[in-house]
């Protein structure tokens, strides 16, 4: 049964419909072929519209999570039944995505600098920026029980920010400091590499273990470049899951 879910975020009343729905297929274990609540139902256990339903269900149809069947209903389709956890094709921060995999993960800070865009040519280029702009880089490193999880460069066009973060704010969240920067990263374009980690970062047995590199240009809602992330997973003890059509 849906029950009522009052719908608070700063997402369009639309996306936040579509989330909802997505949420109650999945809590509820829902298979293809299932059928979904009626307009109708949505409309009274959100508070919302039926045009904003209606945008929801068309957006759901557009991820083909869900069909339509003339004169039928809305019915789950195999893609939305898959249900992978943790997708490789999900945006969210490290330090969300290691919470959601159980870790109580530390941040060690390494470096915090401003420098040159010619410094980082590759920074430079997925940011669109001129050899002479200024980029902000935090270099860092997390950790659990002993183990490092992730080693990360962050690369941040200086002049998107007001002020350079610091003290605790290096610790935290990269995509949480841009959004309070009105900046904040909704989508990203991302390769993923099997690789060792650079030279000088760490010691011991992990140097010569395999590490799964994600190099992603992080975009604001309007598709301006605000973030480049090099993340460095490592192999043994985070992995990504995906679903192939």
């Amino acid at each position: 049964m849906l029950t009522t879910k009052p719908l608070r975020s700063k997402k369009k009343m639309a996306e936040q419909v579509r989330d909802a729905v997505s949420d109650y297929i999945r809590e509820h274990g829902l298979k293809a072929g299932d059928r979904i609540p009626t307009e109708a139902e949505l409309c009274a256990a959100f508070g919302v519209s039926r045009p904003s339903v209606r945008e929801a269900l068309r957006l759901l149809e557009q991820e083909r999570l869900v069909v339509t069947a003339h004169g039928r209903g809305r019915f789950v389709t195999a893609v939305a039944a898959l249900n992978v956890a943790r997708p490789i094709t999900v945006f969210e921060s490290i330090t969300k995505m290691l919470a959601a995999l159980g870790y109580a993960a530390n941040t060690r800070v390494l470096s915090a600098k401003t420098i040159l865009a010619a410094s980082d040519p590759l920074a430079a280029v997925a940011l669109g920026l001129q050899p002479g702009a200024q980029i902000f880089v935090l270099e860092r490193l997390r950790e659990a029980g002993g183990q490092v999880l992730v080693y990360s460069i962050d690369v941040i066009p200086q002049a998107l920010l007001g002020e350079l973060p610091g003290g605790m704010e290096l610790e935290g969240s990269v995509n949480e400091f841009l959004a309070s920067a009105d900046q904040k990263p909704v989508m990203s374009s991302a390769n993923v590499a099997a690789v060792f980690l650079p030279e000088g970062v760490l010691s011991g047995p992990a140097v010569t273990e395999p590490w799964l590199l994600v190099s992603e240009t992080c975009l604001s809602e309007i598709g301006t470049p605000v973030l480049y992330a090099r993340d460095y997973h490592r192999g043994s003890l985070i992995s990504f899951n995906f679903s192939r059509q």
